[in-house]
């Protein structure tokens, strides 16, 4: 789904697949407030696969391992 933030989202941040919230991440990565829910997310229920404009999930990254990719392209502006 691509939506915004929501409550309970979050990324794998490590090839450990360690989680961190999204707010989490966003305070960390000094986001504004006020740009906070108007960042697009591309999410598989509260797994978020692509803070679009800024990180993928670790989980999703494209490795050795990978069978499928999914390619996703947005088009348009912010």
């Amino acid at each position: 789904t691509v939506r915004n933030r929501l409550a309970g989202d979050y990324l794998t941040i490590n090839s450990q697949l360690s989680k961190k919230s999204l707010q989490d991440y966003m305070v960390d990565e000094k986001i504004p407030r006020e740009q906070r829910d108007k960042i697009w997310l591309l999410a598989d229920g509260d797994h978020v696969l692509w803070v679009i404009g800024y990180r993928i999930s670790q989980e999703y990254k494209v490795n050795e391992n990978t069978k499928r990719i999914l390619q996703v392209q947005l088009i348009g502006g912010r």
